[in-house]
């Protein structure tokens, strides 16, 4: 049942194509599969569920009997005998005169004996008619003799369940929800393997697999394995292997070696290697590790407390990295011990101060399990949360933040920014203000900063001034420059020293971050993104997706990742790329489902819908303003500016728009032929941002000059557009409403005006070189 239910969880691609290759056998035609993947990950379990309905001859493969001739074989004839030809057309002959559906199954075929292997591929061969599937399973290529006759199969390789797949696993095994951070830890550990998973989900605790410092262990049965393999070694080989479980997954030999008491320890590292206990690899010097996390973790806890204590005490004497002796410190511990608290709790500030959040995450919690004060560990817990959040780890900083703290300010600042996190600003603010009423000096500057970013976003200006004020720590510096600016100090942001991204410290990412925001909202983009050159955090990467939908960069802008709290300012900014595309659909898929936001967030996305249903009704023409946020608009300071200055602006789009509007001006004026030039400017700039509606709007207004643009229609013009932006004869059918057929005509019709031969050189054409003039 085991088997059954890990089959059954996720592996819906696999399932599929199995199942459609015995229905392949079933009715008439053989077929032929290679089921591969490492050991525990369901391939016995995935192939059993696909067998019904077939008459089963089935064989498996053991270390011990691969030097047994037919070994294998046997398993399917009883009178396996003779030579490898012989014995296969004795196969070839079962298999085809079943009146019923036959399943062959070759299990764990890398043990399988030569002889067998050989009658197998003779059998393969010459299988032509019959109702048979033949499923080979093996952890990894298939014997050499099979290789040839399996060349044309269906392959299958299976590798573990994601982290989603392994909740389907768990919500079936476990009474207890398991949260998405223990999840992921259990995959880190057992690679995926559903009979793994579900063993430890089964014999563990649900507070052990929930927490993030503690040790995962071996499923029972897996460490009888080792356990039993680690009692053959010579003793000395069994100090060298445990006293590698404990420096970690992957160390030096010589302080295994060091740590044993093992002189010449490569001397005894074969009889380990051979075990399957240990592996080694050069990397500048002998490094010595584990096949996997679980082998090294059933080692590790075969060792007695008292033994285990004692060795990650020599092995802190020796370590010279600083990070790695404080960790075996910790793991000596046995009791509460507030100075030694205090010196990892400052460590992990260290480590925060340098940028390495996921680090100081780690250390703050490990001091607060060090700590006997229950109000030190609710505000070194509420540390640990806020570490999480700026290292990415919203999931574990939520299901740490609800574990019990006896601070209340502690409590309701761990809350508040992961509700900022998450995009609840309304509910963030209220829990930081009770965090700064019963605040602490470790969470006082970062309770202020967040609750300055969020007043910044509300537009509550003077707030928003005023917590800035307080702030201090990661974001300080932006909210503190993005505060001048709000207080009409530009100037004072845009004139900063500040050096190259690539050689500026922590703080002064902060303020180039703050200072590329400025810039953007000034209309230099570009500065923006010299600014924000290599520097990281969701802040940076939002700005940077601004950024590039202002300087035409659209692919670059749709290939940014989300953020949390800053998600809505990405998908407005993606929004009004894929609606000036056409893409109306997918500009409202960006916009729709977010539940409740405010502030700036909600214009933003306001905005971006609006402007997504102008384009669709036709409304929104190349030469109008959409009422859309600044950051995705350059700034044109009060009146309509004229057309000569509309048209230098930086923005590709938005002078491509200008260039329409100008044009149009100038037709109604009756200069045609200064009009022409402008619309055939216009042209260029939407072909070369894939913007097709409005290259179909310009394109129109040409003509109407008695011009076209590179001797295309209007319809041609819009196709080779639309294939500058990547699309493919399919997608611009869709798009465009035609058929694929017209949409070939027109390519066609526009490769022989342009004197182009292909989809690349008309791309080089259109956009890195000057398009043909009619």
């Amino acid at each position: 049942m085991s088997d059954r239910r890990a089959a059954f969880v996720g592996r819906d691609r696999e399932r599929a194509a199995l199942e459609a290759c015995a229905a392949r056998a079933r009715s008439g035609s053989p077929a032929l599969v290679l089921v591969d993947g490492p050991p525990g990950v369901g391939k016995t379990a995935l192939v059993r569920g696909a067998l019904e309905g077939f008459r089963v001859l089935a064989a498996s493969g053991d270390p011990l009997e691969s030097s047994f001739d037919y070994g294998f074989a046997q398993q399917w004839l009883h009178d396996a005998c003779g030579d490898p030809a012989e014995v296969g057309a004795r196969l070839l002959g079962v298999l085809t005169a079943a009146e019923e559906p036959v399943a062959l199954v070759a299990d764990d075929a890398q043990w399988a004996d030569l002889p067998s292997v050989r009658a197998l591929a003779f059998a393969l061969r010459r299988l032509r008619a019959g109702t048979v599937l033949v499923v080979v399973v093996t952890r990894d290529e298939p014997p050499d003799g099979l290789r040839r006759p399996l060349q044309d199969a269906t392959r299958i390789s299976l590798t573990g369940l994601s982290v989603a797949e392994l909740g389907e696993l768990a919500a079936l095994v476990c009474p207890a929800p398991i949260g998405t951070a223990a999840l992921a830890r259990l995959r880190a550990h057992t690679g995926g393997s559903p009979l793994h998973a579900e063993a430890l989900l089964r014999q563990t605790p649900p507070d052990v697999l929930a927490d993030p410092m503690g040790r995962l262990p071996a499923p029972r049965g897996y460490t009888m394995d080792v356990q039993d393999r680690l009692g053959r070694l010579d003793e000395k080989t069994r100090a060298l292997v445990r006293a590698a479980s404990v420096l970690g997954e992957e160390g030096p030999l010589w302080q295994a070696e060091r740590l044993a008491g093992t002189p010449d320890a490569i001397l005894l590292l074969d009889e380990a290697v051979s075990a399957g206990l240990l592996v080694h690899r050069v990397g500048g010097e002998l490094l010595v590790g584990f096949p996997d996390p679980l082998t090294r973790a059933a080692v590790y806890e075969g060792l007695r407390p008292c033994e285990r204590a004692r060795l990650h005490l020599d092995a802190a004497a020796i370590c010279p990295d600083p990070v790695d002796r404080l960790r075996h410190r910790i793991s000596a511990v046995s009791r509460a011990d507030d100075a030694f608290a205090r010196e990892v709790a400052a460590f992990a500030r260290e480590q925060g101060a340098a940028g390495n959040w996921g680090a100081a995450a780690d250390h703050l919690e490990r001091a607060a399990r060090l700590t006997a004060s229950a109000r030190d560990r609710g505000v070194l817990r509420a540390e640990a949360v806020h570490a999480l959040v700026l290292d990415g780890q919203v999931a574990r900083a939520a299901e740490s933040a609800r574990e019990p703290n006896a601070h209340p300010g502690a409590r309701a600042f761990a809350a508040g920014v992961v509700e900022e996190a998450c995009g609840d600003g309304a509910r963030a603010r209220r829990l930081l203000e009770l965090a700064w009423h019963d605040r602490e000096p470790a969470f006082a500057g970062a309770t202020a900063t967040a609750l300055a970013r969020l007043s910044l976003a509300e537009g509550l200006l003077a707030e928003g001034h005023r917590w800035a004020s307080r702030a201090s720590g990661p974001g300080s510096g932006f909210v503190r420059l993005v505060s001048r600016f709000a207080a009409g100090r530009p100037d004072e942001v845009l004139d900063l020293r500040l050096p190259d991204p690539a050689v500026a410290a922590p703080e002064e990412l902060d303020l180039l971050t703050g200072r590329a925001a400025v810039r953007l909202w000034t209309g230099d983009a570009a500065g923006a993104l010299a600014d924000l050159r290599g520097v990281g955090g969701e802040v940076a990467e939002a700005l940077r997706c601004l950024a590039e939908v202002r300087t035409g960069a659209w692919d670059d802008a749709l290939s940014r990742p989300r953020g949390t709290w800053t998600a809505p300012y990405t998908a407005a900014a993606q929004a009004v790329v894929h609606a000036a595309r056409g893409d109306v659909g997918a500009a409202r898929a960006q916009v729709s489902g977010w539940g409740p936001v405010s502030g700036l967030a909600r214009v933003f996305l306001a905005a971006a819908a609006a402007f997504a249903d102008q384009v669709e009704g036709g409304s929104e023409g190349p030469g109008t303003t959409p009422e859309i946020p600044p950051e995705l608009l350059p700034v044109k300071g009060g009146a309509v500016p004229p057309f000569e200055e509309a048209v230098r602006t930086a923005d590709p789009f938005e002078r491509a728009r200008a260039e329409f509007a100008y044009g149009s001006f100038l037709r109604r004026s009756g200069r045609r032929t200064e009009a022409a030039r402008r619309l055939r400017a216009a042209c260029d700039g939407f072909r070369a941002l894939g913007a097709a509606p409005f290259l179909e709007r310009s394109s129109q207004e040409l003509a109407a000059c008695g011009r076209s643009n590179d001797a295309l229609t209007a319809q041609e013009n819009t196709v080779a557009g639309l294939v500058v932006a990547g699309l493919t004869n399919k997608e611009i059918a869709r798009r465009l409403k035609l058929s694929v057929k017209t949409v070939e005509y027109h390519l066609s019709n526009v490769f022989a005006k342009l004197g182009v031969s292909s989809r690349t050189a008309l791309v080089a054409r259109l956009v890195r070189g000057q398009p043909l003039r009619a």
